[in-house]
């Protein structure tokens, strides 16, 4: 290699390290660039999904919240239900007394569940305005409004912020007289008449309708049921055979399904529990036991009753369940908050005139519960008709120390002392409840309704309330005509039932009703013709015979070995009517079974009447209800809205 020869390798090995190192130099800076931008993104991107995940959990946060919501509401309506099945219109202090802060669902949505409750009320409204309470029941207006407002928050781990949760719920609360209706029953209902029938009002089950005919059937009306309508007999009937093909003509459209209707004392109703007095509809006509809670106490109608008699056909004291100590074979007389009218008192004796002495023993032969001898106390409807008309039954006792000595009242009150704890008191509203409190299990009794042609009308200035209604925990026998009066009616003609036709003429008829734990028609010859001691059923014929009065009663349910009667045989007979008709006005109420009058139906205690049973179109008027109507209601769920 000679001298002009250079070797360039060093120096350009140098420049190229020299150069290499400028290069790596910028993509070093162009990297940190992009890691730097990289990373602001990532933080961005990391920034987005935990916001994205705030949210997300918040969302998922505000969907669970929304179940303490719907359990939160769920407490509210069991809690308005309640209160209202005690007081009937509940007012704002009644509400909340059930419905506030401290009683907020918190041990089910709690702090260990990250929940503060806020508000937990439920207040009455009318016309969106909260209100202390709701104005009076009416037949027309019978819809009442009530809201519940529901405020939470709530905070899980790793929330910023709590979330916040306010929801508002109304429900309405419907009210209807129980006697607006043709047929009600609280349970199944059955109807298969073997001649036509026509049902001219409203019908409504809180079970099942089974209905058909080898005739005809015409609802005229509308029909409702809770569970369904059948044109089978009920599935346990073993007394029915024959296969039934007759029309059934729904004239207001085929019947449909509807909430349940709730009868007196069934929103309160817990038999699992110790207490006697909240164990269904049977409430209703039913003596309380005082020593225990009575949920059921503003619909008893022992409670409403102006005037309540207490009845011992024994030898020995007896005592009700409401701790009232009868003597033997007397009579206990109380006005409406229970204050008794003493033994002696001259009203005591205006009273003793229409109802019967317990010391002579009067009985009904009663050929359907195994010809048992029932001891019956005899309610006089002409005597206490009578007594209302002479003054003798006014609505509140004067508060003066003597009765006025003037035409204004019964000669055997004037001018006579008011013991003290009777001045004011409330005595006569239509309502009057008899019970003969002795062991019915051993010693058969009942109310039997005599001389019932005229019933008071509400035209005496000091007792206003026109028509009748006796209650009593007992069986009842309506004895000849009833409510008609006076005048013996024509025969109607025609071959229709429970059809909305008038009246025939001649009749004079007040509101009434007679709710009893079973009731049973008789007509004017049983006494007359002394059907007590006539077991032969052909020798116990009775004449045509009208009843106009609504009638709650017990039935004894259709079991495999026996039939309910059904609708047809709703109202019990003891007499070959075999050519007679039973006519009858009203309206037809099952609530309960019968607990007294328990014997099932049997059609060899009685001969099948023409019956032209037609419901009674003056109940659609409020004012000429009767006195004490029962009303059935229902609390519906109505819409709510999330506020935040």
């Amino acid at each position: 290699m000679n001298a002009a020869t250079k070797i360039a390798f060093p120096r350009a090995r140098r420049e190229r390290g020299t150069g290499c190192h400028d290069e790596r130099g910028s993509a070093l800076f162009v990297v940190l660039i992009l890691a730097l931008v990289m990373a602001g993104m990532l933080a961005s991107v990391l920034s987005y999904l935990n916001s994205e995940a705030q949210l997300e959990k918040r969302s998922d946060v505000r969907l669970e919240s929304t179940y303490a919501a719907e359990f939160a509401f769920e407490k509210a309506f069991t809690d308005l239900k309640a209160q209202i099945a005690q007081y009937n219109l509940p007012n704002i202090a009644q509400t909340t007394a059930v419905t506030n802060l401290t009683l907020a669902p918190s041990d089910q949505f709690g702090t260990a569940q990250g929940y503060t409750w806020k508000t937990f009320l439920t207040v009455p409204v009318e016309d969106g305005v909260v209100v202390d309470k709701h104005t009076g029941f009416n037949a027309v207006r019978g819809s009442y409004h009530y809201v519940s407002a529901i405020e939470f928050q709530r905070q899980t781990p790793g929330m910023t912020a709590p979330v916040q949760m306010s929801f508002q719920r109304e429900w309405i609360y419907s009210i209807k007289p129980l006697f607006q209706y043709a047929i009600f029953y609280d349970s199944d209902m059955e109807l298969f008449p073997g001649a036509k029938f026509v049902v001219g009002g409203r019908v409504h089950s809180n079970g099942t309708i089974y209905t058909n005919t080898a005739a005809s059937i015409t609802y005229s009306d509308y029909v409702t049921y809770v569970n369904g309508i059948s044109k089978d007999y009920a599935p346990n009937d073993k007394h029915h055979k024959d296969v039934l093909t007759g029309p059934v003509t729904y004239a207001k459209g085929h019947p449909t399904a509807s909430s349940r209707e709730d009868p007196p004392g069934s929103m309160a109703k817990d038999t699992d529990d110790s207490n006697v007095n909240n164990d269904g509809a049977r409430e209703l006509i039913e003596i309380p036991d005082t020593h225990q809670n009575d949920p059921s106490a503003s619909e008893r109608l022992y409670n409403q009753a102006g005037l309540k008699v207490l009845v011992n056909t024994t030898g020995a004291t007896a005592s009700s369940a409401s701790n009232v100590s009868v003597g033997s074979k007397s009579r206990v007389y109380m006005t409406e908050d229970g204050t008794i009218i003493p033994a002696g008192d001259p009203l005591a004796t205006v009273l003793n005139t229409m109802i019967s002495n317990p010391a002579t023993k009067k009985t009904v032969t009663d050929y359907r519960e195994n010809s048992a001898a029932v001891t019956v106390t005899e309610v006089n409807v002409a005597a206490l008709t009578t007594a209302y008309e002479a003054g003798g039954l006014p609505a509140t006792i004067p508060s003066t120390a003597k009765w006025p000595d003037d035409s204004s009242v019964p000669a055997a009150l004037k001018n006579q002392d008011i013991p003290s704890d009777l001045r004011g008191k409330k005595l006569w509203n239509g309502v009057l409840y008899v019970a003969n409190v002795t062991d019915s299990t051993t010693n058969p009794v009942a109310v039997k309704i005599i001389n019932g042609t005229d019933l008071p009308d509400g035209s005496k200035p000091l007792s206003t309330k026109a028509g009748l209604t006796i209650v009593s925990e007992n069986p009842a026998y309506i004895v000849g005509d009833y409510n008609t009066g006076g005048n013996s009616p024509a025969v109607n003609d025609g071959d229709k039932a429970l059809d909305s036709k008038n009246y025939v003429a001649g009749y004079t008829v007040q509101p009434a009703a007679v709710i009893a734990d079973a009731v049973t028609v008789l007509s004017r010859y049983w006494d007359s013709d002394d059907y007590n001691n006539k077991a032969t059923l052909s020798s116990r014929k009775p004449t045509n015979t009208t009843i106009n009065t609504a009638l709650i009663s017990g039935i004894v349910k259709t079991t495999t070995s026996a039939y309910s009667g059904g609708v047809e045989n709703y109202i019990r007979l003891l007499e070959d009517w075999g050519g007679k008709r039973l006519t009858y006005y009203g309206s037809i109420i099952n609530l309960y079974e019968s607990q007294q009058a328990t014997a099932p139906w049997a059609g060899s205690a009685y001969g099948v009447p023409t019956r032209n049973w037609y419901f009674d179109t003056q109940f659609s008027d409020p004012s000429k209800l009767p006195p004490g109507t029962p009303t059935v209601r229902s609390l519906q769920r109505g819409q709510w809205v999330q506020l935040q």
